[in-house]
């Protein structure tokens, strides 16, 4: 890419920053779920069942999130203004 292509593009727009973000990202992520295999590491009496479960946090953690993600994406339908709204007062 020239010069003239990354005009008004920050550092995390190149392509090569975003490849080891995600990468970095990846290898994090599979790190901490592998971490969460280790025995010693459990709660040797968990109050509910299913926090015996290995990784149960982080796949609660994934789930919960991703609910927040795409409940998000509609409730911007409910709550959200047109793109002119602030120029229609004017």
């Amino acid at each position: 890419m020239s010069d003239h292509d990354q005009k008004g593009k920050g550092w995390a727009d190149n392509p090569t920053f975003i490849r080891i973000f995600i990468g970095i990202l990846t290898v994090s992520a599979i790190a901490a779920g592998l971490a969460g295999l280790n025995p010693a590491w459990h709660n040797p009496h968990p109050h509910f069942a299913v926090e015996g479960v290995p990784v149960f946090f982080a796949i609660y953690g994934f789930v919960a999130f991703a609910f927040i993600v795409l409940a998000g994406q509609h409730l911007r339908k409910l709550v959200g203004r047109k793109e002119e709204y602030y120029d229609e007062r004017e």
